[in-house]
């Protein structure tokens, strides 16, 4: 204690010196400020990222900077998202609503201010004059710079304020619904955003491109598949189904001849199922220190960044685990679609965003659909899966099984449990039904009508309830109009970019049967997840598959999947 006592008095007499020394008064003399000598400012510009790395044109970096910080502010949105459909609690509904709306028009107000086309005008100018200064990504991020401004300079903020609030409404409120089949409430949900989407549609037809059969519907569409025409779209789906009303009564008449399918037994926990996916998931290549995956009360969905990849299904089933498998493969192709873009280069810029809902979808339904329904697939889940879930022995854990139940073809009314033969019809009806509620040919009152009429015409049922039939699907209740296309298209490209990489990997069934997918992980983040938005959906397509986009090879992988295997 004395000696704590005299250091701390011979700091108190050091501290009183100095206060009355001419150190401390020359202090408050005021003298020219000090001349510091200039930091360092070298820079090696190859160590850092695209987005940072200077360039000769000061308006093209300022853009740069304000699309980085509009890109940080979809992230925060993005997380939000993935909280509301999973974590947060049920007291926070409003406040969230009201975050993600603010966010959404502010983000918006960011993308539509006038600086940011004077500045595009500018660089654009810049890049004519000095071609040689402009790359190819460069060039590309700033095409979907002026995309992104022109997409959303038309449009009032009260209106994206207003839609990213019903969107989430209409996720809860579809939950709803379904459980009570009530159509009474939905159908004045529904009028609601189809009003609000034409609305928008509307804004968007007084600006741009209009030459379309349904220049609305192709407005809203673009929102989601960018660059396409409609047109074109109607062109690949009469081909696709002249072909597939072909291919279909033969596939039919085949699965008569099949063996019986043998049921599932008994119970399959849903930690169990949840730990399988997780594999699963890990086998691909997905990357649990950047994302994870999540179930939910709500429908699955697909986004998230590449730093933060929450895969997000519905809560598993646990008589069937091959339901949430099924989930777990389609959101994992969106995830690693997502984990493979350029973030080190171009992170938050337009050109390191991912190409669009069809291509989107072609990622989800490759490894959903293609790979995962391949027997070699079974021939190694199937031992797996019979020791995880300790039914050693049962014949409906069989690898020959498992592939037959996932390979029925089976027309129906139901979208989500179809197969992927009929599913297009699915696809088809929808998208005729939501452009003519756009255009008006049909209104939402007699939406459940039309929509028996047309499932029963191509599947031979009708729904018995409207939660099986009009209201099954939430893409409309959260405003995902334009978007339905996108599965088909996706689907064709997923088959065409499968039969490419199947002359590149020329062992991918043996690799497939021993769990190896790291090949497969690796071959598409080399050919499309790093291109981002480097090049436009057709010109990607033809590069990597030789061709533009076709519905032939679609068509082939049915003939030879459910026709020529034995």
């Amino acid at each position: 204690m004395l000696l704590r006592y005299r250091f701390m008095t011979t700091i108190k007499q050091w501290f009183s010196s100095l206060s009355q020394s001419n150190w401390i008064k020359s202090l408050s003399v005021k003298k020219k400020p000090l001349k510091l000598p200039a930091p360092h400012t070298y820079v090696d510009q190859s160590d850092i990222s695209k987005q940072s790395q200077n360039h000769p044109c000061p308006n093209y970096m300022e853009l740069k900077m304000r699309f980085r910080d509009i890109g940080r502010m979809n992230g925060i949105i993005e997380a939000l998202g993935r909280d509301f459909l999973t974590a947060m609690p049920e007291g926070a509904y409003k406040s969230r609503l009201g975050q993600i709306a603010f966010l959404s028009r502010r983000m918006h107000e960011d993308l539509a201010n006038k600086k940011l086309a004077s500045y595009i005008e500018k660089a654009s100018a810049h890049k004519r004059k000095n071609k040689k200064q402009w790359d190819d990504w460069d060039s590309a991020n700033l095409a979907e710079m002026e995309a992104m401004y022109r997409n959303n300079c038309c449009i009032a903020p009260e209106l994206v304020e207003q839609s990213a609030r019903l969107s989430y409404e209409g996720r809860r409120h579809h939950r709803d619904v379904m459980k009570n089949n009530d159509w009474k409430s939905a159908k004045v949900f529904l009028q609601q955003m189809i009003d609000l989407q034409r609305k928008i549609a509307d804004v968007k037809c007084s600006t741009g491109d209009t030459h379309s059969i349904d220049p609305a519907y192709q407005a809203l569409m673009r929102e989601y598949i960018p660059y396409t025409n409609l047109e074109d779209i109607d062109r690949l789906f009469a081909e696709f189904k002249t072909g597939l009303d072909t291919l279909l009564p033969r596939i039919l008449k085949k699965q008569k001849l099949r063996k019986k399918t043998i049921p599932f037994e008994g119970q399959f926990s849903s930690e169990l199922q949840l730990w399988l996916n997780k594999s699963l998931l890990q086998g691909f290549g997905f990357d649990f220190e950047r994302g994870g995956l999540y179930e939910t009360g709500h429908n699955p969905v697909e986004g998230g960044t590449p730093d933060d990849t929450r895969l997000v299904i519905k809560t598993s089933d646990t008589e069937n685990f091959l339901e949430s498998m099924k989930s777990t493969l389609h959101e994992g192709g969106h995830g690693l679609y997502i984990q493979g873009l350029p973030r080190r280069e171009w992170r938050y810029q337009p050109v390191g965003q991912d190409l669009g809902a069809a291509v989107q979808e072609s990622q989800a339904l490759l490894i959903e659909m293609v790979i995962g329904r391949m027997p070699e697939f079974f021939e190694y889940l199937s031992p797996r899966v019979e020791g995880l879930f300790q039914k050693f022995g049962k014949d409906f854990m069989s690898a020959e099984n498992l592939y037959a139940l996932k390979t029925q073809v089976k027309m129906s009314s139901d979208r989500k449990n179809a197969d992927e033969v009929s599913y297009f019809y699915h696809i088809n009806m929808r998208m005729k039904l939501e452009r003519d509620m756009i255009a008006g040919r049909l209104s939402v009152s007699d939406l459940p009508d039309a929509w028996n009429a047309m499932t029963k015409e191509f599947s031979g049922e009708e729904p018995e309830t409207y939660a099986k039939g009009c209201l099954q699907d939430v893409h409309w209740f959260v405003g995902k109009i334009g978007y339905y296309p996108a599965y088909t298209l996706g689907h064709m490209m997923a088959a065409q970019i499968n039969d490419r990489m199947k002359r590149d990997i020329q062992n991918m069934p043996e690799l497939v049967s021993k769990g190896q997918f790291l090949s497969i992980r690796n071959w598409l983040g080399e050919n499309i997840h790093s291109k981002g938005r480097l090049q436009h959906t057709n010109k990607l397509m033809e590069g990597v598959t030789g061709m533009g986009l076709s519905s032939k090879p679609l068509l082939n992988h049915f003939e030879d999947r459910y026709l020529n295997a034995a």
